[in-house]
């Protein structure tokens, strides 16, 4: 097998595109291709919604220079998750975290997610045995039903980041990861003893693992345990005091 890997920069953060195809079964035309449109695409994605752009959509909604009748299919549709989002965490994820709307906690595992189905997952059907795309540590993934190729996943260690939790097999599927190692304590807690440091969530698509992500932390453990359960959601969860919790949401 051969493995096609480059990493870009975009939205201030790395993506990594990798594929894994047969000999020769994928040109290097197709591949560079590849590449070049998400860069594009993960540029056109930042000029809309970057809260560091004065051009951005986001910023001209947050100066109350952009209607809703202005919005675009793209910003309709973020603003539509994060709705949604509010809804169903009831408010423990929320796109007005900030006292103003920045959809920045959804739109990683968005663009990502958009970028996966439209260029790479394609690509199973022309030669490629496994795609794969990874932002900042936020991945999804696919391979061929048939190919019996699974993904390896490891989830970093927070306090030791050149260590590994747990290491995870994947065919097809998102895995995202939220705390405070990286980028500092910037998620909004609701509740004061809340120790929950790092939140994994496993998941069919990235937007929701993002998301969901986001909302373990800013619930906390207890709270989001109960809620993870009752979603059957796949979590692995690490607390202050290193202690890891791991959620099937497979078992019946």
């Amino acid at each position: 097998m051969k493995t096609y890997q480059q990493t870009i920069e975009s939205m201030t953060m790395p993506f990594t595109i990798m594929i894994v195809s047969e000999p020769d079964s994928l040109s290097e035309s197709r591949w560079h291709t590849t590449v070049t449109l998400i860069q594009t695409y993960l540029d056109h994605v930042d000029h809309l919604f970057s809260p560091f752009r004065s051009d951005s959509l986001v910023t001209q909604y947050q100066r109350h220079s952009l209607a809703v009748t202005n919005f675009n299919a793209e910003f309709q549709e973020v603003f539509a998750l994060t709705v949604i989002a509010e809804e169903m965490t009831s408010g423990a994820f929320t796109a007005n975290f900030s006292g103003q709307y920045d959809p920045t906690g959804i739109v990683k595992g968005w663009a990502i997610e958009r970028a996966f189905q439209t260029y790479l997952k394609p690509l199973l059907n022309t030669g490629a045995i496994a795609v794969a795309l990874n932002g900042a540590g936020d991945i999804r993934v696919g391979a061929l039903v048939d190919s019996g190729y699974e993904w390896p996943i490891g989830i970093e260690d927070p306090e030791d980041t050149g260590q590994m939790l747990r290491e995870i097999k994947i065919a097809n599927g998102a895995v995202a990861t939220s705390g405070s190692s990286k980028r500092g304590d910037h998620i909004r807690r609701l509740d004061s003893t809340n120790t929950l440091t790092q939140a994994t969530i496993i998941a069919t698509n990235l937007i929701d693992a993002d998301m969901l992500a986001t909302t373990a932390i800013s619930m906390g453990q207890i709270p989001f345990q109960t809620f993870a359960e009752t979603h059957k959601l796949n979590a692995i969860l690490l607390t202050a005091a290193h202690k890891l919790i791991m959620i099937d949401g497979d078992q019946s």
